[in-house]
């Protein structure tokens, strides 16, 4: 509509509601930029002022309503035949709001003709305004987003993945509530090129969400570096033993030190204690004493560290006294790691 047409609507549209008495502000109100609905009419039941007006303002939200909604089949529509990507956003949930009119921003006018005794009302909604309403949504899950992403980044710099993990994953039903917002800006008329960037950008975003939770689907993971001595020989079950309870736990294991987010160092050495004759043969006790430590290998940090020693005791031997000792200490280094670690 070129600039001539548009004044010769608006005059021809002036001209009309003086016509009826309407006044003549309410002009700009019956143009493309809104949705309206006018009403009016005379008082012949003698109602109160105020319940005959708020009578007549049910009745034009009531058809400002219908109009919207015969826009919003519409919108739905022509929603049902995309099936580009961008339908994961702002298509998939269309239908659920073709029953949802949207009237919160409605605003209403109203005006008494004394020559005419008629009143008059309008209920209208003010296009551009009401997409800068929904685009505020947008704008403020862009910015949420994108301030999440930093916040994990930071996260993962120093080793807190489960951390990160937990602060990403809060922004995927962010995602799908962002749905209704795109689907009233096609409603309310934002322009296509402009709906796509945002698109783009909500896109994108959510992209980079899932790509960084893809990558931290193991979590944080672990390498245990265990050095156990059994009166000279290597005990190896220590180890076993104790990632054995820390799996239960959910904890991922590598292999290598340096590729683990955190580094567990286990050193423990079995010293004699006593021996005691008894009627029946000899008893046997021993100490195994152990030094944990844990380190995070994104900054270097010693961010746990203990020593602890556990009394193990056998009839067979000081060996066998401490392999009982060594299934002992396993558990309360296991205790204490489960305290200590970032599950």
């Amino acid at each position: 509509m070129n600039k001539i047409t548009v004044l010769a609507f608006l005059l021809l549209a002036s001209f009309s509601l003086q016509a009826q008495n309407y006044p003549s502000e309410w002009v700009k109100y019956t143009t493309d930029g809104y949705f309206h609905d006018i009403e009016s009419g005379r008082n012949s039941q003698n109602l109160s002022e105020s319940k005959f007006k708020n009578n007549l303002l049910d009745l034009a939200r009531s058809n400002l309503s219908k109009q919207i909604q015969v826009r919003v089949e519409e919108v739905s529509r022509i929603d049902k035949n995309v099936v580009d990507g961008r339908s994961s956003i702002l298509y998939n949930s269309s239908s659920s709001f073709s029953t949802d009119v949207d009237m919160q921003l409605a605003e209403s006018k109203s005006h008494f003709e004394p020559a005419s005794q008629k009143q008059f009302v309008i209920v209208y909604i003010n296009k551009e305004e009401a997409c800068n309403y929904y685009k505020n949504d947008i704008q403020m899950l862009i910015s949420s987003v994108n301030n999440t992403l930093r916040i994990a980044d930071d996260y993962i710099s120093t080793g807190f993945k489960a951390k990160a993990k937990d602060e990403l994953q809060k922004t995927l039903p962010q995602f799908d509530g962002v749905a209704k917002s795109f689907f009233w800006l096609n409603v309310f008329g934002m322009p296509e090129y402009q709906l796509q960037q945002y698109l783009d950008q909500v896109h994108e975003l959510e992209r980079m969400v899932k790509a960084k939770l893809a990558g931290l689907e193991h979590g944080v993971t672990y390498c245990v570096v265990c050095d156990a001595d059994n009166f000279g020989k290597k005990y190896t079950k220590l180890q076993n033993e104790v990632k054995g309870e820390l799996s239960a736990t959910g904890c991922n294991f590598v292999d290598d030190p340096a590729s683990a987010d955190y580094v567990i160092r286990i050193n423990a050495t079995a010293r004699e204690y006593n021996k005691m004759n008894t009627g029946g043969g000899s008893a046997y006790f021993i100490y195994v004493d152990a030094a944990v430590a844990i380190d995070k290998n994104a900054t270097g940090q010693r961010i746990f560290e203990d020593e602890l020693s556990v009394k193990g005791s056998h009839t067979l031997g000081f060996e066998e006294a401490a392999r009982d000792g060594y299934k002992k200490v396993s558990k309360e280094i296991s205790n204490l790691l489960k305290e200590n670690l970032e599950q």
